[in-house]
């Protein structure tokens, strides 16, 4: 804006400069002109001459005239004084404009650049469970454990077929009958332990197990119910490079894992059932 300003005072101050050329122009051309006459005419110069110095009217009236030209040449020259401080004020005025939008797009950039900031995360709430409640989840743990041990337990025994007998030797008869043979020993074979197949959850993943016990706190307390009989575990990455995930367990069946992830509320992308048991967090 100010450089606009100044570039229509700098026209004006040529444009007026250029008229009052092309005037003194013309008046020097004027001059010229009767300046010509006189020296063409030497007589009438004389002529014109006594009539100044017998006539002192007419040289008044030039003097008069002559005054009148300078009070003109001199307003003219108060006014462009004058045009010219007004183009300054406007100036002025256009700067100091130019000075307080700048400072208002200033104050509005800071402004934007402050909301576009995002805020801070939220700080997770970590509730410490009470010793009432450590001891719940202790006796549900052990007597879950004591469940899956029992039905570890359970074994499948499959007897050998018993050899068959070599025919007896034909008995003596005897007139108070036969004496029956010996019915043959059964034996045992060695038994056979078929594993139980857990299945446990996987809650999440993350690059610690620092963050991976925050997000079990954090879930522990949303959904303490579907989780409180749960030990965390973590799976670690392969070849050290990956996040650690996150999984809670043991369970007997897939079945139960979706009814735990089921009763969270929450997808498959986040809850999941897997056969990983991973190590203690």
């Amino acid at each position: 804006m100010s450089a606009q300003a100044h570039t229509q005072s700098g026209r004006f101050i040529r444009v007026y400069l250029l008229v009052w050329g092309l005037a003194a122009a013309g008046a020097l051309t004027y001059l010229a002109s009767l300046a010509w006459q006189v020296d063409s005419n030497p007589a009438q110069q004389r002529q014109q001459a006594a009539k100044s110095v017998i006539d002192p009217e007419q040289g008044l009236r030039v003097a008069n005239k002559a005054l009148a030209e300078i009070d003109n040449v001199q307003h003219t020259v108060g006014e462009i004084q004058k045009d010219l401080g007004h183009l300054k004020e406007t100036i002025g005025q256009r700067d100091a404009q130019d000075r307080e939008s700048q400072s208002r797009l200033a104050a509005l950039e800071e402004r934007v650049s402050t909301l576009a900031t995002p805020p801070p995360p939220p700080v997770a709430v970590i509730t410490v469970p009470s010793a009432k409640q450590k001891a719940a989840d202790k006796a549900k743990a052990e007597k879950r454990a004591s469940e899956q041990r029992a039905t570890s337990r359970i074994v499948t025994v499959v007897p050998e077929q018993p050899a068959a007998p070599e025919p007896p030797a034909a008995p003596p008869k005897l007139e108070t009958g036969s004496i029956p043979a010996v019915p043959p020993a059964i034996t045992f074979g060695e038994p056979e332990v078929t594993p139980v197949r857990q299945y446990t959850v996987q809650l999440g993943a993350g690059p610690s197990l620092d963050a991976l016990r925050m997000s079990w706190r954090a879930l522990r307390d949303q959904h303490g119910d579907a989780l409180a009989s749960m030990q965390p575990r973590y799976v670690a990455p392969r070849n050290g490079n990956g996040p650690y995930r996150l999984v809670a367990g043991p369970l007997t069946s897939k079945a139960e894992a979706d009814k735990v992830c089921a009763d969270m509320g929450l997808g498959r992308d986040t809850c999941f059932a897997t056969t990983a048991l991973g190590q203690p967090l």
